[in-house]
C-alpha cells in the first residue's frame, strides 16, 4: 500500500462504502481509514445503503453501481438523492448505457475499476470539496434571502409583537434553522430573560428550561452571555460544551446541535438577545455570524425606533395637552389679551380673548383690523404710543383711560413681544370701586 500524506482535510470526513464484494470492501475500508477518513458503515446491498445513509448522513458515499439484489447502485443513489449526499460511483463497466444511467443522478465522480490510489484519493477530495462549496453557497444565499425578507417585514409590519414573531419565522423557514426566539433581559432579582417571540421545532423548550443573564450556571448559555457581554456567543456542539450543560438534554432531544446568542442593543444598552439554534454541529461560520449580527442589528434598530416614536408621540400628546390648557387659560383669563401680528408691516389683530372682546367690542378677527380699529376708544396720543411700542419692539407699561359702556375706566396697559412675529397687549382693569 502506498503512503500518502494525511492532511487536516481528511479528518472528520465521514464516508459510507457500498460494495458487495467483501474482499474489495475490506481493502477499500483499510485504505480510507489509513488516509484518515471515518468509514461510518459498509453496505453490501442497495437497500442497506439507503438505510445507512439515512441513519448516518455521511459526507460522501462511494457506491458500486452493480450490486446484488433488486436495488442497484444507481437506484440506491436515486433514493438517497433527497439527503443531499455526494455520490462517487465505482464500476468495472464503462459502456455507454451504464454511464448514461449513472449520469441521471448527477454523481460527483465516476471511477472505473481497477483504479489506482491516487485516482481514488483525488476523486474523494474533489467530491467533498465541491459539495462543501455548494453547501456554503446555498447557505449564504439562504441567509441573504433571510436577511432581505426580515428587512422587508421590518418595513411592512407596524405591530412590534407581530414583527418579532415574523422575524423568528423567517429565520427558521427561510434561513433553515431549527428554532429562533427573542428574549428581553428583565431587571428582576433572578435577572431572568423573558421570551417575547419564538418559532420553530421547540415543543415547549422555553417553558421547560431556565435562562438568565446573571453569572450563575443558568446565565452561562449563549443567551445570557450575549446579553452580559454585548457580543455574539456560540455553542458549537450542544452535546459536548460544558457551558451548555443545564440545557443539553432538552436541546439534543429537539435536534439543537449548535446555537448562537446575538445581543439586541437599544441606545447603547443591551436589552435582550436573539437566539438561533441549528440542526448541525459547528454551524455558524464567520460569514454566517456577520449576516446574523446584521439581522440582530436591524431588529435592534426597529425596537429603538419604536421606542423613539413612542416617546415622540407621548411628547406630542403632552404638548397638545399643554396647548389646550394654555388656550383655555387664555380664553378664561380676567385680563384682556390681544395678540397682534407684526411681521408683515402694519400690526394686525391675530386673536383676542373673551375679556378683550368685552372691553373693545370686537368679536371676530378678520385679519385686517389694526391698532386704531381695535382700540378706537383711546385718544390719538395713546394709540400712537401703543402702535409705536408694538412696531418698535419696545416693552411698554402705563396707566390709560378707556371709555367703556358710558363710563371711563382705568386700565393698566402692558405690551410685550413673546416672539419676533407677535406682540401681546394686556389690559388689566384697575378702576377704583365706587
Amino acid at each position: 500500500m502506498s503512503h500518502y500524506p494525511c492532511g487536516d482535510f481528511h479528518m472528520g470526513v465521514r464516508i459510507l462504502l457500498v460494495e458487495d464484494e467483501a474482499i474489495t470492501a475490506m481493502d477499500l475500508q483499510r485504505k480510507l481509514e489509513f488516509w484518515g477518513y471515518d468509514v461510518v458503515g459498509v453496505a453490501y446491498s442497495g437497500e442497506t445503503a439507503v438505510e445507512l445513509a439515512q441513519k448516518h448522513h455521511p459526507d460522501l458515499i462511494l457506491m458500486d453501481i452493480v450490486l446484488k439484489g433488486p436495488l442497484n447502485g444507481v437506484d440506491a443513489a436515486k433514493e438517497i438523492r433527497s439527503l443531499d449526499i455526494p455520490v462517487v460511483f465505482l464500476s468495472a463497466h464503462s459502456e455507454g448505457s451504464t454511464m448514461e444511467r449513472a449520469r441521471e443522478v448527477e454523481p460527483y465522480g465516476y471511477l472505473i475499476k481497477p483504479f489506482d490510489e491516487k485516482e481514488l484519493l483525488f476523486s474523494i477530495e474533489l467530491a467533498v470539496q465541491r459539495h462543501r462549496s455548494q453547501l456554503q453557497i446555498k447557505k449564504l444565499n439562504r441567509n441573504l434571502r433571510m436577511l432581505s425578507d426580515c428587512n422587508q417585514a421590518i418595513v411592512r409590519i407596524n405591530d412590534p409583537e407581530k414583527l418579532l414573531r415574523e422575524v423568528c419565522r423567517i429565520i427558521v423557514e427561510v434561513g433553515g434553522y431549527r428554532m429562533a426566539w427573542i428574549g428581553l433581559a428583565e431587571n428582576d432579582e433572578e435577572r431572568s430573560v423573558r421570551p417575547v417571540a419564538e418559532y420553530g421545532f421547540h415543543e415547549g423548550y422555553l417553558d421547560s428550561v431556565t435562562i438568565r443573564w446573571d453569572d450563575s450556571v443558568y446565565g452561562e448559555g449563549p443567551t445570557g452571555r450575549s446579553i452580559r457581554e454585548g457580543e455574539p456567543v456560540i455553542i458549537r456542539d450542544t452535546g459536548e460544551d460544558p457551558r451548555f450543560t443545564p440545557w443539553r438534554d432538552r436541546a439534543v432531544e429537539r435536534g439543537f446541535m449548535s446555537v448562537i446568542g446575538l445581543p439586541l442593543t437599544v441606545k447603547g444598552e443591551t436589552i435582550g438577545a436573539l437566539t438561533v439554534y441549528s440542526g448541525e454541529r459547528d454551524a455558524f461560520d464567520e460569514e454566517e455570524v456577520k449576516l446574523l449580527m446584521e439581522l440582530a442589528g436591524d431588529v435592534s434598530f426597529y425596537i429603538e425606533s419604536r421606542e423613539i416614536l413612542k416617546e415622540m408621540e407621548e411628547r406630542v400628546a403632552r404638548t397638545a395637552q399643554r396647548e389646550r390648557i394654555l388656550k383655555r387659560i387664555f380664553e378664561l383669563s380676567p385680563v384682556a389679551i390681544l395678540n397682534f401680528q407684526v411681521d408683515h408691516g402694519e400690526p394686525a389683530l391675530l386673536e383676542l380673548n373673551r375679556e378683550a372682546s368685552i372691553i373693545t367690542g370686537v368679536e371676530e378677527c378678520s385679519g385686517s383690523l389694526g391698532v386704531h380699529d381695535v382700540l378706537r376708544g383711546l385718544d390719538e396720543e395713546d394709540l400712537k404710543k401703543i402702535k409705536g411700542a408694538i412696531m418698535g419692539d419696545v416693552e411698554l407699561e402705563e396707566m390709560i383711560s378707556y371709555p367703556h359702556h358710558g363710563r371711563t375706566k382705568l386700565f393698566r396697559l402692558k405690551i410685550v413681544r413673546p416672539s419676533r412675529e407677535i406682540a401681546s397687549v394686556f389690559l388689566i382693569d384697575v378702576t377704583p370701586e365706587r
